[in-house]
This record gives C-alpha cells, structure tokens and sequence, in this order.
C-alpha cells in the first residue's frame, strides 16, 4: 500500500474523501475540480481500489503535483471498504464525500464551509446538478426550504422515507452521502457494511443522523452529479450479482438504526417490510436480466438458491397493501406458495428475456 502524505493535519478544515476504481475517463475533471476549491485549508484523501484501466496513474500525477493530496494504493476492496480507508487517513473538522465521476463547484467548500461555521449545525445538505441523457435537473436529499433544523424534527419526513418509500409521502427524499458535508464527529468510527453495494450512502446518513442534533439546509447546488458515466456501480443498468444478499444485508441494519430512532416499530416496520418484498420481486426480475452470466436456466436456478426467503414474511402483519400493484399481490402469494419459477417466466416475458433466450438459441 503506497501513501503520499499530505501538509500538516492541523491546516485542514475540509477532508475531501474519493474512491476511484477504473474512472480514467472522468477522473482528471473530478480532481481539478477538488484542487482547484477556493478554499485552500482542504485535504484530498483519494484511494485507489486496485484499478487497471490507469486510473492510478493519474492520481500518482497529482498527488505529485498537489501536496494537499493524501494518495493511498490497494488491492480491490470494494466501495464501501474504501471509503473507510478514505476516512481513517482524513483530518479535517468537516468530511465530505465525492465520486470520481462527478466534479463539484470550485467554492464548494468554502461556501459549506461558512454555512457550518455560521449554523454550527452537524450536518449540511446541499443540491445537485444531476446530469443525464436528457439533460440537467437539480435535486437534493430533503427538498425543505434553506435553513437550520433539529434532526428529531425531520424523523417523519426524512428518516422514515429512507425505511422505504410510500405514495402518501410529501416529499421525495434520497439519500446520497455527496449531497452532505458532516461535521467529522458525527461519522467517525461509524460501521462500514463491506458486502453493500447498494443504498449504502442511506446506511451511512442514518448513522450519523442516530449522532446528529442538528441540519443545515442550503438549496444552492455545489455538486455535479454525473449520470452519464457507464462505470459507476451505482448508475448503471444490468445484473446485479448478490443482489438479493446486499438487499438483506441493508435490511438488518435499517431495522437496527430503527429501534434507535423509533418508540414504536409500527412506524418503520410497514415500509421496512414492504420494501423487501418489492426488492424480492427486484432480484427475481434482476435474475432475468440477459447479462447474468449464469444464463437463463442458471438464472432460475439462483432464484431457488437465494437464501433469507423467511424474511420476506415474517413481519406480513405490517405489510402495507395499499403500496402494491395486483400484479404484484399476485406474484407474492405465487411466492409465499413458493412457485418461484411462475414468477421468474412471468418477468422473464414482461422484461423481454424470453424473446433474447430464443434468439440466442435460434443462433
């Protein structure tokens, strides 16, 4: 593991956290956005996840270049294990996180940096350019006016929706970590789920909204968030390998931040149990997809073999009715009889999987 270690940790105000694997493509726009930030007490963590594609050597580049970039090499890990190597080597008083194919406003920090120190809030939520085929629009994690609030004020119209969206819902909350600078107590030492993929950014804001007093919203946008890119694990569309075990996994842990946040389990377990049956169908459907590698008959078969099914009714009593389709009630009770393979052909057809099954044999 090779390191280049950075001015002196007491300069920092802003650690800069970025995770890179194989972004040789949209790597230097990102950097030159961070070395470039108008504020200059920042340091710029950046770890190499082992990539092949160069990406490597262009962070050798600037971190011989830039002495305010930490630079750290390893074997490949995943997401979320590097973004703790990211967090144990920063130093400043803030954190904040950035994909290496998105770029950020150049007074970015500067600008947050003045809203923590005036607000003394814990946390910041900021918007986003979010970039895609069809062209820009701004979004945010919590479309509330600008201002400072408690978090025990934002639990019914924040917290919960992250347990699982309902049509009833006000508002349409996500919950990405880039869109937040955090006041470094408020994430240091948080768990690291190593086998999530996926909503890992809403593990990670739950547990610094269980430390949290407070939240500071300002609605200008800072980041860019770039849909464009095909590399991101997060913003592209294909089989998702584990993805049914990555679900469970995020399951366990928003049911434990629940007992924190919640009296009552009533009031989580409705979207909490919802949301993995609707997941359930996801992951029979994901095994559709024509790129899973196990094929079509193999993907049947990883149907049968997915493991924690018992979850799936063990909370029913909670179950939120209303939130289905009447295909979809059909297709759960096909499951709860456990005629799983009427269920994978039916997505099979809807999805289009069948007809690619057939070409694929007719050639």
């Amino acid at each position: 593991m090779g390191e280049n270690n950075g001015v002196g940790d007491s300069e920092f105000l802003i650690s800069i956290l970025v995770a890179v694997y194989n972004m040789k493509d949209t790597l230097d726009r990102c950097i030159q956005s961070l070395i470039n930030q108008t504020l200059d007490h920042i340091e710029i963590i950046i770890v190499d996840d082992g990539s092949t594609d160069g990406s490597g050597e262009i962070c050798d580049r600037y971190a011989s270049e830039d002495r305010r970039i930490k630079l750290i090499h390893q074997k490949n890990q995943g997401l979320s294990a590097t973004r703790e190597v990211c967090l144990k080597n920063a130093s400043g008083q803030y954190i904040s996180f950035v994909d290496s194919d998105d770029w950020c406003e150049l007074d970015m920090c500067e600008k947050l940096y003045d809203e923590a120190i005036g607000s003394s809030a814990d946390l910041i939520f900021f918007s986003a350019y979010r970039h895609r085929q069809d062209g820009v629009a701004i979004i945010c994690n919590l479309p509330l006016p600008a201002g400072l609030y408690q978090i025990s004020d934002l639990y019914d119209c924040y917290i919960l929706p992250l347990y699982g969206d309902i049509q009833q819902d006000q508002l349409i909350t996500t919950g990405y970590i880039w869109c937040c600078l955090f006041k470094r107590e408020m994430i240091d030492g948080i768990k690291f789920y190593k086998n999530v993929f996926l909503h890992e950014d809403e593990i990670m804001i739950l547990q610094s909204f269980m430390r949290a007093n407070s939240l500071f919203i300002t609605d200008r946008p800072f980041y860019h968030y770039n849909r464009m890119s095909s590399n991101s694990l997060s913003k592209r569309s294909t089989y998702w390998n584990n993805y049914w075990d990555n679900i469970i996994e995020v399951y366990k842990a928003k049911k434990e931040f629940a007992e924190i946040f919640f009296d009552d389990e009533i009031r989580f377990m409705g979207r909490l149990s919802t949301s993995l049956q609707l997941k359930f169908l996801r992951s029979i459907r994901n095994e559709t997809h024509y790129e899973n590698p196990a094929g079509f008959w193999g993907g049947l078969f990883n149907v049968y073999k997915l493991r924690n099914k018992e979850f799936l009714f063990k909370n029913k009593k909670y179950l939120l009715k209303n939130e289905f389709t009447p295909a979809e009630k059909i297709l759960l009770i096909l499951i709860e009889l456990r005629l799983y393979f009427v269920v994978y052909f039916y997505y099979a057809l809807v999805c289009g999987r069948m007809r690619k099954f057939h070409e694929k044999t007719k050639n």
